[in-house]
């Protein structure tokens, strides 16, 4: 499929601090036409199951601006600049939820949405987890950390009152990996 599109050009439609917005003009052979299409650059990301030696998962409710309400999600974020996938994944869980762990093991790396989308996101489990201290959010972060049993997280898998997709394709991954 790759052997039928062919790349014309791309330019930049808009920068800041977290995202680049490129429009990048691509001509399909079956179309025999050219189209647009506009593609998000930003960091890759990790996010983090932490279990608890207890097999409770620590989730964070926080305020996001996209539904305008909190959600429950794991613990997460970008990878900085010079910053490994794993190194960010022990930073987001202290910062988000004060916790440690004794071990951060790579589930997956998934595609948040490559259809318009260019990151990753790297997933972690972060085995014997435990809150060791106080939260470090940043400015613009309101974020509690939740601790919730595993029998509870599936129902709220189930039910929908844990809905964020990247969370549920995380916990996908723990699951398929062995967790409980």
């Amino acid at each position: 499929m790759t052997g039928k599109w062919r790349k014309l050009g791309e330019k930049n439609v808009f920068r800041n601090g977290i995202v680049n917005i490129i429009q990048k003009d691509f001509y399909y052979e079956d179309a025999s036409d050219s189209m647009p299409f506009t593609v998000v650059e930003m960091n890759n990301w990790a996010t983090i199951v932490p279990v608890t030696a207890d097999n409770e998962f620590i989730i964070v409710r926080q305020f996001r601006a996209g539904p305008e309400s909190d959600t429950l999600e794991f613990p997460g974020g970008g990878v900085n600049p010079g910053e490994t996938p794993v190194q960010a994944a022990v930073r987001e869980l202290a910062e988000e939820t004060g916790a440690s762990a004794e071990e951060f093991v790579p589930l997956g790396i998934m595609d948040p949405n490559p259809a318009f989308m260019s990151n990753k996101c790297h997933v972690f489990l972060a085995r014997n987890a435990h809150i060791t201290g106080k939260q470090r959010l940043d400015k613009f972060e309101d974020a509690e950390a939740v601790t919730v049993p595993y029998e509870k997280m599936m129902e709220m898998a189930k039910n929908g009152s844990f809905r964020q997709s990247l969370s549920l394709a995380a916990l996908g991954l723990y699951l398929i990996n062995g967790g409980k």
